[in-house]
């Protein structure tokens, strides 16, 4: 109760901060023209109920204040420094953490060069708030790895983006050394035979070779983000010994007017140690949504992924997960849900999750009916 009412708290003043920097919009220096300083941040309410729940499972029911973030943009010239910082809420933040800390030159309007704490170009991450539903994927949270530092080398244009970028595998959220903790590569390229206002068509891949002495987990939850049953793991490799693996993405977007198609195809190949052989892991997702009522479905050319629609949109979304990790279990999702975005600032989500278990060594086939809503605010 007590740590509610400090979440409560801390979401008042994420809430009074933010409308005063709305109301200030971009700080601007009389002496400075040239420099740009604009306040960023949002949080969660989270809320939700397992509409089944076996005896001795770890989950539960609840109601949680979740990602709360405040930072800035500060623009100068060619250049942009990014920085955000997650607070402790209902989730697995314990303290104070750092997300984006970021700085990124611009040669010109195609070719961005940022150095310093982000995603990698793998996966959806990127979307931040954008998420369609209130959990990401199954399949993508398996698969795509947290921040990392590093360089990234961005080119974008109409027809196609091709991102690029050497990363430490070390992570600083949970404080550990970003020394000797081994490397990332990664490519992403995204290409778009069709793209005007109303329509979008874009095909891609990408591949990520980690080499590090981090040895990886690959597991599947339950999409839910709400009180004790975040992230609760029911299938999972468990460490494998593995100094070297590479994660693969292909992926496919539509997108026609007020109707949006999108897909990923996701795996691993993992060099063990204790085999001579390496094991193959995959997955994918691929979800749609209409906008019963809005301006028409909305896409960054930037992150190659869609974003938040428009104030008054409504908008109904179904998605359907597989992943297979072989004989560690295969997990399959179907989720529903229901957007409507109020303004620029709140918007409220409903989703229905099934997430169904099977295939796991020594368990039975199980599965998950589960509820959850979110109200969110961001500035």
């Amino acid at each position: 109760m007590k740590r509610l009412l400090k979440n409560v708290v801390l979401t008042a003043g994420v809430l009074a901060l933010g409308l005063q920097a709305e109301a200030q919009q971009t700080v601007v220096p009389e002496n400075d023209p040239g420099f740009k300083l604009k306040f960023i941040g949002r949080t969660n309410l989270d809320a939700g109920s397992f509409l089944n729940k076996n005896n001795g499972d770890a989950i539960d029911n609840g109601v949680v204040i979740n990602d709360t973030r405040l930072g800035f943009v500060g623009t100068k010239d060619k250049w942009e420094a990014k920085v955000e910082l997650c607070f402790p809420g209902g989730g697995k933040e314990k303290n104070v953490s750092f997300r984006d800390v970021t700085m990124k030159y611009s040669f010109n309007e195609h070719n961005k060069l940022t150095f310093g704490h982000q995603f990698m170009p793998y996966g959806i991450k990127l979307t931040g708030i954008n998420y369609k539903f209130v959990e990401d994927p199954s399949v993508d949270y398996t698969f795509c790895p947290s921040r990392k530092i590093g360089v990234n080398y961005l080119y974008t244009s109409d027809p196609f983006n091709l991102s690029t970028g050497i990363y430490s595998d070390g992570s600083v959220d949970n404080g550990n050394s970003i020394v000797n903790q081994g490397v990332n590569l990664a490519l992403q390229l995204i290409w778009r035979p069709v793209y005007n206002e109303t329509t979008v068509f874009h095909v891609g891949g990408a591949f990520l070779h980690t080499d590090s002495p981090n040895y990886p987990t690959f597991s599947g939850v339950v999409p839910v983000q709400f009180a004790a049953s975040k992230n609760k793991t029911f299938v999972s490799t468990g460490e494998m010994h593995a100094p070297n693996y590479e994660r693969y993405e292909v992926q496919a977007l539509f997108i026609k007017d007020k109707f949006l198609f999108e897909a990923h195809f996701m795996g691993a190949s993992v060099n063990r140690k204790d085999s001579v052989s390496s094991d193959a892991f995959n997955g994918f997702w691929a979800q749609t949504s209409y906008q019963i009522i809005g301006e028409g479905q909305k896409y960054n050319k930037v992150t190659a992924l869609p974003t938040s629609s428009a104030a008054g949109t409504l908008e109904v979304l179904a998605r359907f997960d597989h992943l297979n990790l072989d004989d560690y279990g295969v997990e399959n999702d179907f989720e529903f849900g229901i957007n409507y975005f109020i303004n620029k600032h709140f918007n409220v989500r409903l989703n229905y999750v099934l997430a169904a278990f099977s295939d796991r060594p020594g368990q039975d086939n199980d599965s998950y009916h589960a509820i959850q809503t979110r109200l969110q605010f961001s500035f």
